[in-house]
């Protein structure tokens, strides 16, 4: 007797969207950067990801989203895979979703895993490593997605609470307390061991996530879902830019290209006692860019140092990979993009922060506080 065919969960959503066609291919580059694939099918889009299938179609004045999925307690986190970047991409169209077909109800994050500290190590004045423990880590364990977004719990929190997906793929807080959150990158995991290491850059205006590392001890709780953001790409020329918010991905990828790999890291710090030793193989040329006490977001050092490269002709045997502060986020991105003319899947490149707006204000403002242009 042939086995019971798995029940398929779908649902569609159009919202009117005059804007679309100017804000389609910023949303469909903030889609692919949480592990998602795009391909493109005649009229429309097709996304693959770990919950499901999903379907983009942009007509004129609308935006129509269609999700398949056969685990019900996936279609709702499918659905906040596409409403999510769309909704900050284009935060100033303040678009309504509306969803038909299938309902799941609130359901969990169906990526969250909870960690606890286990360990803290200062690495350096302005850098804080944190050693977590977990269960069922396996997901994260991606050099090709080296990105997390945290969920911080209160110090000492008895019964920990976590978000919801409502029907709509929005995040619903439990009794309206919506918790701190930040996105990470993942420096290593150990999954056997069930260990996963952090390295917080440490802000001299603290935010939430500073404060809480630096208050972090033995047994606090964080959730973790992901992962996201896209990592290094073979190639035959590497360079690698960031400032104390690159490191940590700088320092993992270096640590994973292969020992004949030939190009430049870069990495802008605010003075000597933050270099750290990092390995790197041979070819790869490590350049240290001391600030000299100036504030981080405040000079010119990556920007110059990414212009001083003499890059081979072949621009599809290069590859870049960079994270720092939004203005020279931007620099660089126009550099690559307008002189170089480096293809865009040959670089994968993140404003990690911004010197005037906290996270808060860049998802308030959407694409204006993010984008490079």
């Amino acid at each position: 007797m042939p086995a019971p065919r798995k029940r398929r969960y779908a649902a569609t959503a159009v919202t009117p969207f005059s804007k679309v066609e100017a804000f389609l291919e910023p949303i469909l580059a903030s889609i692919a950067t949480h592990d998602i694939s795009v391909q493109r099918l005649g009229g429309r889009f097709e996304f693959q990801s770990p919950y499901g299938v999903g379907f983009l179609e942009a007509t004129a004045g609308q935006l129509r989203l269609s999700v398949e999925t056969d685990n019900r307690h996936a279609l709702n986190r499918l659905k906040h895979a596409l409403v999510g970047p769309i909704s900050f991409i284009a935060a100033g169209e303040a678009l309504q979703f509306e969803w038909t077909g299938d309902e799941a109800g609130l359901t969990p994050l169906e990526d969250l895993r909870i960690l606890r500290v286990r360990r803290t190590a200062q690495l350096t004045p302005r850098m804080l490593r944190i050693g977590f423990e977990g269960e069922d880590l396996a997901r994260f364990d991606r050099n090709d997605q080296l990105h997390c977004r945290l969920i911080f719990q209160p110090k000492d929190v008895v019964s920990p609470q976590w978000p919801s997906i409502d029907d709509r793929g929005h995040i619903v807080w439990p009794q309206r307390r919506k918790l701190d959150t930040r996105v990470y990158t993942i420096r290593s995991i150990d999954v056997p061991k069930g260990e996963l290491t952090i390295d917080f850059a440490l802000h001299d205006r603290a935010g939430p996530a500073t404060r809480w590392a630096i208050a972090a001890s033995a047994g606090d709780l964080v959730g973790i879902v992901g992962p996201a953001a896209d990592g290094p790409r073979p190639a035959g020329f590497y360079v690698l830019a960031g400032d104390e918010t690159g490191l940590p991905g700088i320092a993992r990828i270096l640590e994973n290209l292969d020992s004949d790999a030939r190009g430049f890291a870069f990495v802008e710090i605010g003075g000597l006692s933050e270099k750290l030793p990092l390995a790197h193989p041979a070819g790869i040329q490590l350049q240290w860019l001391d600030r000299q006490g100036a504030q981080p977001g405040t000079t010119s050092h990556l920007v110059d140092a990414v212009r001083s490269v003499a890059w081979p002709s072949d621009r599809q045997d290069s590859f870049f990979w960079g994270g720092c502060e939004h203005k020279a986020f931007r620099q660089i991105h126009r550099y690559l993009r307008n002189e170089l003319h480096l293809p865009r899947e040959r670089q994968v490149f993140y404003s990690h922060w911004h010197r005037t707006l906290s996270e808060e204000d860049i998802i308030a403002a959407g694409a204006s506080a993010y984008l490079p242009d």
